[in-house]
């Protein structure tokens, strides 16, 4: 079956609308491209309304269980395939107006005003972001092993202000140490036995 879009006046078959459940036939009377043209200028527009309408349908049953679905479903992987294809096609493209927008004043302060008010927000939101993206912690266990060690280092036993110190091999959470002991152990490359080598340096060498 074909149908005449009411906007292009071009005949198309069924299958180039999309669905209406209040129409005879069962599909819009504009055809995709159309649609989906007469949709963006609308947003263009009234950006309020389209804000709005977005904000609503988030609240919706149906938008929940379709982004569970594409979560947990068996579309998952090949959702996350695509989007990895995307990122990869598109990446210089996006990077390009990246730079374009961080170069604008006006742009980099409306980004400084929404990270502030996020960080007020959510005070330990970025301390979150970073040990799960970074570590695979939780806010709750990183609280644990700051009360374990008494918020003092694992190596020098000062109180400081404590980073996560992990095996750069496997990537193995070991615990918590100042900023000072965990960039020595990074200088001398977590190798015991050059440790030891400057311990001994430093004892012959003793005034």
């Amino acid at each position: 079956m074909t149908k005449t879009c009411r906007a292009c006046k071009v005949e198309k078959p069924l299958g180039e609308f999309h669905k209406a459940s209040k129409t005879p036939d069962g599909r819009q009377y504009r055809c995709k491209p159309c649609s989906i043209s007469a949709a963006r200028q609308r947003a263009i527009d009234n950006p309020e309304a389209k804000r709005e309408a977005d904000r609503r349908y988030r609240q919706t049953d149906k938008y929940k269980n379709g982004r569970k679905a594409r979560r947990e479903g068996p579309q998952r992987e090949r959702i996350l395939e695509q989007k990895r294809e995307s990122w990869f096609r598109n990446h210089d493209a996006n990077l390009d107006k990246l730079r374009e927008r961080q170069a604008d004043p006006e742009f980099r302060a409306k980004q400084r005003a929404r990270y502030a008010k996020w960080r007020k927000a959510f005070p330990r939101g970025a301390r979150k972001i970073w040990l799960q993206n970074n570590y695979g912690l939780t806010l709750e266990q990183w609280d644990a092993m700051v009360l374990a060690q008494e918020g003092r280092c694992a190596i020098c036993q000062e109180p400081s202000e404590l980073v996560v110190d992990h095996c750069h091999t496997s990537g193995a959470v070991r615990e918590l140490l100042c900023s000072t002991c965990n960039s020595g152990l990074g200088h001398f490359k977590d190798e015991p036995a050059r440790l030891r080598a400057a311990a001994d340096y430093l004892e012959r060498h003793r005034i």
